[in-house]
């Protein structure tokens, strides 16, 4: 006995074979894009991962850097020579901003800002170091006028009488 509808059952056979090897054809070259895409963004995730921990490296340096150089603007309210100090921040803020340079100006922005604020800390500081000088000379002065007041009073006695302007 022989199946009557037999090319019907082998034409649907091939016709469902070919379906399925289209089918499998179409998900293996989905899978090999897949796989290709997807290690084209790891290569990109791997590149920009080491890309920010090179800006992260240079970012805790820089921070470092600065809190060296706060380290050193707090000493200005000590006793030390505030001359070699001054020039010390300001060789200091120098190496920063060098270092800086090179940098993406929307990483830097704070340390940029930090900058400009101890421009001004530093010209006040001189401002207020000189004005302290000059106030040292015309103390001295005033002190020397006083002593040189007293001396002329004493000298200035007729018999036994001091005369006071």
């Amino acid at each position: 006995m022989q199946i009557q509808n037999h090319k019907e059952i082998y034409k649907g056979y091939r016709l469902f074979s070919g379906c399925l090897a289209v089918c499998v054809f179409v998900g293996v070259f989905y899978y090999f894009i897949y796989m290709r895409t997807s290690g084209v963004e790891v290569q990109r995730i791997v590149e920009k991962t080491g890309e920010y921990d090179k800006i992260y490296i240079r970012q805790v340096d820089l921070a470092g850097r600065i809190d060296t150089l706060y380290l050193y603007t707090t000493m200005f309210n000590t006793d030390k020579n505030d001359v070699p100090l001054q020039n010390s921040v300001s060789r200091r803020k120098q190496e920063i901003i060098a270092s800086m340079e090179d940098m993406n100006g929307r990483d830097v922005k704070l340390f940029r800002l930090l900058m400009s604020r101890v421009n001004s800390f530093l010209s006040i500081k001189d401002s207020i170091r000189t004005a302290k000088i000059e106030e040292d000379l015309v103390r001295n002065d005033l002190m020397k006028c006083v002593e040189n007041n007293k001396q002329t009073s004493r000298k200035v006695t007729l018999g036994g009488v001091t005369l006071k302007k």
